[in-house]
């Protein structure tokens, strides 16, 4: 029996702020379960180091590290507890965290995606693409600490780039459903580190006391709807404009919004057995669901709403 995964309270630079952290009042997040369910979601991993690296360097028997991710983080926030746990077991690293990256499966693992949605692209949607059942839990993840692919990831991968590239995607979500950054540009220094050290800690009452704000429209029907689909075979990432009401301004539904991009794998009518399945954290959700409701509950922290298509 493998060891049990250390608890995912997110390893992160978040810790050397903490001070300052407590010192700052904290916006109280409103109830919400379905958000906190999903915050709440892990994924156990066991990382294991890369054979070929391991054995030019003489430690081809390193044990595996095995830790239970937050679905909502980034390997970014990890690193710095992978790395450690290699060190402290034989690898002579010199370089800083930005060299360290993953793979599943020979497939890099693109560090600006969350955790969740990368398992749900290469572990759930690949395997099924391939006709395998069963669980693929722990996630087998590789770490490399060399030959990074530069031609695959992006290289900077630290907690600040990362921070930025998070940052960047809230703002791009509230654009897009407002038409404007406005409500992220007019929030102070420490609302900003409110959220992202509610996100780097798994603090659900920090992140969401302050991304609550963001979230609500006053009353306003969005102009669009962040989502980002995904289809396999890394076929580009779909992100169209989603208006959140139909023609007759009813609310759209799940399949309406997936039949604007895919008319062919999610009809409006389905006339036969589905051919396709949109899965959102890993669960596959009724399709009839309010478009409005699944983006304000069902959003990563990023505040879009990653769906994967499963194809039958």
């Amino acid at each position: 029996m493998p060891p049990q995964p250390a608890q995912g309270k997110t390893p992160t630079a978040a810790s050397s702020n903490s001070t300052s952290a407590n010192n700052t009042s904290t916006t109280s997040a409103p109830h919400n379960p379905i958000a906190k369910v999903i915050w709440e979601g892990s994924i156990p991993i066991q990382f294991s180091w890369d054979k070929a690296e391991a054995a030019a360097v003489g430690s081809s028997a390193v044990e595996s590290f095995f830790y239970e991710a937050q679905r909502c983080s980034y390997f970014s926030l990890l690193t710095s507890h992978v790395r450690k746990h290699f060190v402290d077991m034989a690898l002579h690293f010199i370089g800083d965290d930005a060299e360290v990256w993953y793979d599943y499966e020979g497939t890099p693992l693109k560090w600006h995606y969350p955790i969740g949605l990368l398992y749900d692209i290469h572990g759930l949607q690949a395997s099924s693409g391939r006709g395998m059942n069963g669980s693929l839990l722990p996630w087998k993840v590789t770490v490399h600490f060399q030959n990074f692919p530069v031609d695959k990831l992006i290289k900077t991968q630290a907690v600040d780039i990362c921070k930025d590239y998070f940052m960047a995607m809230i703002k791009e979500a509230d654009y897009l459903r407002n038409g404007t950054t406005k409500k992220v540009m007019n929030m102070s220094k420490s609302d900003q580190t409110q959220l992202w050290d509610g996100l780097s800690s798994n603090n659900y009452d920090r992140f969401w006391g302050m991304n609550y704000k963001l979230m609500q429209n006053d009353g306003v029907m969005a102009r669009n709807l962040p989502i980002r689909i995904y289809l396999p075979e890394n076929c580009p990432v779909i992100q169209e404009p989603s208006s959140p009401v139909d023609d007759k301004g009813q609310p759209k539904t799940l399949r309406q919004i997936l039949n604007a991009s895919l008319p062919n794998l999610f009809p409006l009518v389905e006339t036969g057995p589905p051919v396709a399945e949109a899965m959102i954290h890993g669960v596959i959700p009724n399709l009839d669901t309010s478009a409005i409701w699944a983006s304000q509950n069902m959003s990563y922290p990023d505040n879009f709403l990653h769906v994967v298509i499963i194809i039958k």
